[in-house]
């Protein structure tokens, strides 16, 4: 009776033994792993449970990894030209962000025609010599309504399938860029950010509701997303229409919206006598006292839109008659400062309006010459 006991009892130990053992292998094995992984990840101790619960977003290693690029697109050799004429302003104006071109992606193939052989020759010419702009061959959108003047004007939605940036700013390059716009990269997200058409209605009438005011297309702010590309894209071929009614459709309610001022100049606004809807919210001779001045207008805007119908664009050809129709006319104070500028032989053509609006064009006309000769030769 006494050896049994003393078995059971030897048994017990023995087990409490083994159960304490096996736990603390268990337990040495998990601190052996961990003890490796420290080692592996140079982590002198293992850390603490309060560091995970104090992790803090690193939001400067975020935005240094998003990227950003200014987008052009093109259908033809012209606005290929002004594509490049605004990559070279915006590096001059020290830009840091990159460039991306959307282009046929037909002319990546030689062809048999003189035509196709050229656009060949210029875009290897372009890849090789301008590496710092990202190029896109894309298949040219054309609207099944024929239009010869805007019927491939939705190409521009390709901007949103360009999903390897985070941001991109597409503008139409019917445009000349007058400063570095890099500020606008730094908006808060959105999906869409664009401005609004102020040339069209009339904002100054504060009962409209955000539903009946215009957005412009010119500017697009963006997040490239693919499924949300195949569905603009699919909405206007289907629908027809031309690309600001399509931005208005789908995103009048959701869309954010940049200031215009500066961001959706038109070169028509220097043709007008009438700027209180450019100066909304600033007021022509309103609360703010501020009135139109056209050489200070264009000190501080980014872009200005080639706008002048019915004056062709400026690399189309005009004839004197439509050049001298569409010169901005002086008001009735700047008319006599003309009359004694003219009297001292300075000439007529000192009038704000007029000589920065004939400034564009004349801008427009050294930069073709300067930066687009591969291409017009």
């Amino acid at each position: 009776m006494l050896l049994s006991r003393r078995i059971i009892t030897l048994t017990a130990v023995l087990g409490f033994i083994v159960v304490v053992s096996f736990f603390t292998v268990k337990y040495d094995g998990h601190v052996a792993l961990e003890s490796a992984a420290r080692s592996l990840t140079g982590q002198k101790k293992k850390p603490a449970f309060s560091t995970i619960q104090n992790v803090v977003y690193n939001r400067t290693r975020v935005q240094e990894e998003a990227k950003f690029a200014y987008v052009q697109y093109t259908t033809d050799l012209d606005y290929l030209c002004n594509a490049m004429i605004n990559f070279s302003r915006l590096k001059e104006f020290n830009t840091k962000h990159q460039l991306a071109l959307i282009y046929p992606d037909t002319w990546n193939s030689e062809g048999k025609s003189a035509v196709s052989a050229r656009r060949f020759r210029i875009m290897n010419k372009i890849r090789t010599e301008y590496p710092h702009i990202n190029l896109h061959p894309s298949p040219v959108l054309q609207l099944p309504n024929g239009d010869a003047t805007w019927g491939a004007s939705i190409t521009k939605f390709h901007a949103f399938s360009l999903v390897g940036y985070t941001r991109v700013l597409a503008f139409d390059s019917d445009t000349l860029v007058l400063n570095n716009m890099d500020h606008y990269f730094e908006a808060p997200r959105a999906v869409l950010a664009v401005p609004r058409a102020y040339w069209l209605g009339d904002l100054r009438n504060t009962s409209l509701s955000i539903n009946e005011q215009i957005l412009g297309s010119h500017v697009m702010l963006l997040e490239p997303n693919t499924r949300r590309h195949d569905r603009i894209v699919k909405d206007a071929m289907d629908s027809g229409e031309f690309d600001m009614e399509v931005v208005n459709r789908l995103f009048k309610g959701s869309a954010m919206i940049l200031p215009h001022r500066g961001l959706a100049l038109l070169t028509g606004e220097f043709r007008s006598k009438d700027h209180s809807r450019y100066l909304v919210g600033e007021g022509e001779d309103g609360e703010d006292g501020e009135q139109w001045d056209a050489v200070a207008e264009v000190k501080r805007s980014f872009l200005v839109h080639f706008s002048d119908w019915p004056l062709p664009k400026p690399w189309m050809f005009h004839t004197d008659r439509q050049w001298r129709d569409a010169l901005p006319s002086c008001e009735e104070a700047e008319k006599e400062e003309e009359r004694r500028r003219k009297r001292r032989g300075r000439g007529e053509d000192d009038c704000p309006d007029k000589l920065v609006w004939r400034g564009f064009y004349e801008e427009y006309d050294q930069e073709r010459r300067a930066k687009c000769g591969f291409i017009d030769e």
